[in-house]
């Protein structure tokens, strides 16, 4: 199908979010194992994080917590800043190898294809020189907004506040376009920054809708908990309702990431190739990418 030939149909805000979420949610049902990947993101983001600080405790303090107390300030800055560089490189690669991963899953199903976990990884691993280069230049941008940020107390935060928005969308589709565009870090940034242009502003308003409905979704289920805890104040009845909380709360996060994931790709393979992925609805997609939704 061509994109131009396509007339998009006008979906109120609220309604277009509920229909990205039902669609999604009925891929994910198809690909269970899609959840396995932010799951095992989250573990080894955790266990990096721990190692990364027991390394640096022994290596860099000496097993000293008062190690620093008289480092000259500037020396300090700049270690600070390579400490944030490798934790960025390390949290970045790490995210993006198991979205490459999710990616690969995601475009075999709108392809017809059922794919496995294993060749999610197995494709993540095809391109890990990629998203190696990638989560480099991703941990450079950060540092360097950081920077920005450090040398003013207020104009330097709006700066990178501003820029860094700037770069979360012109980049918003180039981990797609590297995995499965397989396009060059280079043209995957014009490529993002291409359909950005087409998509830029339902893009935000759609993923914030999405947002926006898990949000309730929580909020209705925080007050549920907070007036039964209020109405039986038993001590076990409480733990019991935090842990289930914590739990939900989890893994809501993980199902509304998968579930954006799901509907990136969705968006990404209709303005490559002008084709709406199977189970989604036409004008939804066409809607997004034409701006018209």
């Amino acid at each position: 199908m061509n994109p131009d030939q396509s007339t998009p149909v006008k979906i109120g805000r609220f309604k277009a979010s509920k229909m990205i979420v039902m669609e999604s949610l009925a891929v994910l049902k198809q690909d269970k194992e899609l959840v396995l990947f932010p799951v095992i993101s989250g573990i080894s983001s955790l266990i990096a994080l721990i190692i990364m600080g027991i390394v640096f405790f022994f290596a860099v303090m000496s097993g000293d917590i008062h190690a620093f107390d008289n480092v000259d300030k500037s020396k300090m800055d700049i270690l600070s800043y390579v400490i944030l560089f490798i934790y960025y490189l390390i949290m970045f690669f790490i995210t993006n190898y198991f979205l490459a991963g999710m990616y690969v899953i995601i475009n075999g199903r709108f392809n017809g294809q059922e794919l496995s976990f294993s060749d999610g990884m197995r494709g993540a691993k095809a391109n890990i020189s990629k998203i190696f280069l990638w989560s480099l230049i991703s941990s450079t941008v950060g540092v360097i907004l950081r920077i920005i940020a450090d040398k003013s107390k207020i104009v330097g935060k709006i700066v990178a506040v501003i820029f860094g928005a700037a770069w979360n969308i012109l980049t918003y589709f180039s981990l797609p376009s590297l995995i499965i565009g397989q396009k060059s870090v280079k043209d995957s940034f014009k490529e993002s920054a291409s359909i950005i242009r087409k998509t830029w502003g339902e893009v935000i308003i759609i993923n914030f809708g999405v947002g926006l409905f898990f949000g309730l979704i929580t909020f209705l289920f925080v007050i549920t908990v907070v007036i039964i805890a209020i109405l039986v104040p038993i001590f076990e009845i409480v733990i019991l309702l935090s842990i289930l909380s914590v739990i939900y709360l989890v893994a809501m996060s993980i199902v509304s990431s998968t579930l954006s994931s799901i509907f990136k790709l969705a968006l990404y393979q209709y303005a490559l190739t002008g084709s709406v992925p199977q189970g989604f609805t036409p004008a939804l997609i066409t809607g997004a990418v034409k701006g018209k939704v």
